[in-house]
């Protein structure tokens, strides 16, 4: 087949996919209105006005598969202008075909009745395992030209990973009208051209059936949205996209060009990899929703809807055009873009993250820049404290005690550490340093148990609020030395009252000091 019987065919997919897709949205539209399948707005991450049916999915898989099967029939074995596609190629294309056909499913019974994350992930799992089965591989991996580097045992790890990570980024973005699909047609403009420029036509096909059934459905999305993708529709095509990036990217040695797939998905990752750093540093579900997404982040800077989905739609453009450039090119012009290139996408990251305000990134940085002085500290506080410990049960009275405490606060650089309770008498120079200095207090409760009765006491523990004194252990040192002091009095309570000449000894001191009767 001549490369302009090939463009011909092309350009036949994508009328074809664009048909239908036009004809079946409409079509979806009143069905959905129907059955009173909407996504209602929230008011949070749901920012739409009013109800909007969620079934786009349908109208663009069935048109886009509708397409892409009619020509390959047609067509078939004959669609490649360097030769026939083998049974290899043909294996592939079905593998992606029942990967995407279940996850399609999957989403549609989620839009209609809902499922649980736990059923989505084991549906996405099941779908990259049959991908895997049916030719998609990820054997070795490579910057630019050459054989690369082998995985081994680790390809079908990080395949899994690959093709579940994106078929969820995908689901994440789609959060604003027509931002999922104009990504997706983006990812599909740069499979299109790394297909046919290192000869790997058999993703062509698919490739401009997606992005015309994709901007057919635009036509409904955006900017006013009259039918939502729902999970149908973004899993299945983040599931294609991601099963075709990588089959586009292989060179003739085999080898995937990693920057091509990784860059031609760039937004939908990079946000669904700080939607579960973020997650995971609060503590709440991964599989949770929010609207501290990017999208979410720039409307809150003011931005309008229509503004944020062009500026993303921007940057998935150059970033595919990035990926392209640098696989595509010479391997020294690739490696002094790619630096330069490594430099900008790390700015844009530190930059973004102040500018879009996700302060669990800025925290977790700020946390683990410092974490070796913290440790050192932590491991210093805690010797120093389990020493005190020791001196403590060493003491043989209250006032000994208080000494301990008040010599040793500086050593963590506390303002004082001082023991108060039943009995005891105030010292009012401690009181007076106390409402002098701007400080605050943490108290740690020693409980004792003595002939029926309850003995109360507290190790208070005053620290500047200062940065620079770095006042952060006094929780840490009182779990040391308050247990110390439990253990102390109780044997020196329990000596009293039972016998031992040297307790009794000591027993006028702390019947005086605590006024025990």
């Amino acid at each position: 087949m001549t490369p302009m019987t090939t463009f011909a065919w092309l350009v036949m997919v994508f009328a074809f996919a664009m048909a239908g897709a036009l004809l079946l949205t409409p079509v979806v539209i009143r069905g959905a209105a129907a059955l009173k399948l909407f996504d209602s707005p929230d008011g949070g991450r749901r920012m739409h006005d009013l109800p909007v049916p969620r079934l786009g999915g349908i109208a663009v898989y069935l048109g886009a598969a509708a397409a892409a099967c009619l020509i390959f029939v047609r067509t078939s074995p004959r669609f490649t202008t360097s030769g026939p596609i083998g049974d290899e190629q043909i294996r592939f294309l079905t593998g992606a075909f029942i990967g995407s056909a279940l996850l399609f499913l999957t989403g549609l019974i989620d839009d209609v009745r809902g499922l649980s994350a736990g059923a989505k992930f084991l549906a996405q799992l099941c779908a990259a395992g049959i991908a895997y089965y049916f030719g998609a591989r990820l054997g070795m991996i490579a910057l630019g030209y050459g054989e690369g580097i082998h995985l081994g045992f680790l390809e079908l790890p990080l395949i899994l990973i690959w093709i579940i990570g994106v078929t969820n980024a995908f689901n994440f973005i789609d959060g604003l009208n027509g931002l999922a699909g104009g990504i997706a047609v983006v990812a599909c403009a740069s499979i299109f051209f790394a297909g046919l420029t290192l000869g790997n036509n058999e993703v062509l096909v698919p490739a401009v059936a997606i992005a015309g059934a994709l901007l057919a459905f635009l036509r409904f999305n955006f900017p006013k949205a009259r039918i939502f993708l729902g999970d149908s529709g973004s899993m299945s095509i983040g599931f294609l996209l991601a099963v075709l990036s990588l089959r586009a990217s292989e060179n003739s040695f085999g080898a995937v060009l990693v920057v091509i797939p990784i860059l031609a998905v760039f937004v939908p990752l990079l946000d669904g990899a700080l939607a579960i750093v973020r997650r995971w540093l609060r503590h709440v579900p991964v599989s949770g929703a929010d609207a501290r997404h990017i999208h979410h982040r720039l409307l809150a800077l003011g931005l309008s809807p229509r503004r944020t989905v062009i500026i993303l739609w921007s940057l998935a453009a150059s970033m595919s055009g990035f990926g392209l450039l640098i696989a595509l090119t010479k391997p020294f012009v690739a490696t002094s873009i790619a630096l330069l290139g490594l430099v900008g996408l790390a700015v844009l990251v530190i930059y973004g993250t102040n500018l879009l305000s996700y302060h669990e990134i800025l925290v977790a940085g700020e946390v683990l820049m410092s974490a070796p002085a913290r440790a050192r500290r932590v491991i210093s506080d805690q010797i120093v404290a389990v020493d005190m410990a020791a001196l403590l049960q060493k003491a043989e009275s209250v006032d000994a005690l208080s000494a301990v405490l008040a010599s040793g606060a500086s050593q963590f650089k506390f303002l004082d550490m001082e023991l108060s309770g039943e009995g005891m008498q105030t010292d009012r120079m401690v009181e007076r340093f106390h409402s002098e200095v701007w400080a605050w207090k943490l108290d740690y409760p020693v409980r004792i148990e003595r002939e029926g009765r309850t003995l109360a006491y507290v190790l208070s523990i005053w620290c500047s609020p200062e940065q620079s004194t770095r006042p952060y252990g006094a929780e840490r040192v009182a779990r040391i030395l308050g247990p110390a002091l439990q253990h102390w009095f109780e044997t020196h309570l329990h000596g009293q009252a039972s016998d031992g000449s040297s307790t009794k000894r000591a027993a006028p001191v702390a019947r005086r000091r605590l006024k025990i009767r």
